[in-house]
């Protein structure tokens, strides 16, 4: 009897594994699609995009059910909960604290907060470390271009991504927190000081989630 109730418990815990990953698919197919339209990509670089389509979304899927975190996964729709703090939590991070963070741990894969402002809405929007020059004191990250120790982004960086984006936007890198951490990976957003609607991550985004160090956020996970 006991065997037949853990081979029943057992199955149901596959059972709703699969529901999840299910779920999981199917709403990051609908935003990836979304995105891609959007975007108006050349038809030889969108045919790109879209092989590559199925590995990244099977991989991100498999990633964010398997993993223990303090966040909250809802499946349906493809995002992480968590409580929003009603100001942003950088707020409260001054420059020589975040200064002399940044100089003592960015490392090559390190995932890093970086605080965008457009537009009045601020948000946080994970990123990583992959080139470091120690000479001029600064590190690049992977999408968003250089920044300095400081976290300020620098100057050629600004350039050349409003001239891409078409946008005006103050971008800086922060410190990892817990509570930083988790604004970004949740997509929390706030106009000036009150919390608005929370946005939904990029795929490549969500990647980054499940490669998070919570227990040392000094630390890449690998």
């Amino acid at each position: 009897m006991l065997t037949d109730l853990t081979t029943q418990q057992d199955l149901s815990e596959e059972s709703d594994k699969l529901l999840n990953y299910s779920q999981l698919c199917n709403v990051f197919y609908e935003r990836e699609l979304k995105l891609l339209t959007d975007c108006k990509l050349p038809a030889e670089q969108l045919a790109k995009r879209m092989a590559s389509l199925p590995f990244y979304i099977k991989r991100a899927a498999e990633s964010l059910i398997s993993l223990d975190n303090p966040l909250e996964l809802d499946t349906q729709n493809g995002t992480w909960s968590a409580k929003q703090k009603k100001i942003h939590p950088a707020d409260k991070i001054t420059e020589q604290e975040n200064q002399a963070w940044l100089a003592k741990y960015v490392c090559l894969g390190l995932v890093l907060p970086v605080c965008i402002v457009e537009k009045g809405v601020t948000q946080f929007r994970l990123d990583s470390v992959d080139e470091i020059n120690n000479k001029d004191q600064r590190f690049h990250l992977n999408e968003q271009g250089w920044f300095y120790f400081s976290g300020k982004q620098c100057e050629q960086s600004q350039s050349e991504f409003g001239e891409q984006l078409g946008l005006h936007q103050q971008k800086k890198a922060f410190k990892s927190t817990k509570d930083i951490i988790s604004a970004a990976c949740c997509g929390h957003q706030w106009i000036a000081s009150d919390r608005t609607f929370q946005r939904a991550l990029s795929l490549r985004e969500l990647l980054l989630t499940s490669v998070i160090n919570w227990k040392h956020l000094n630390q890449p996970l690998f």
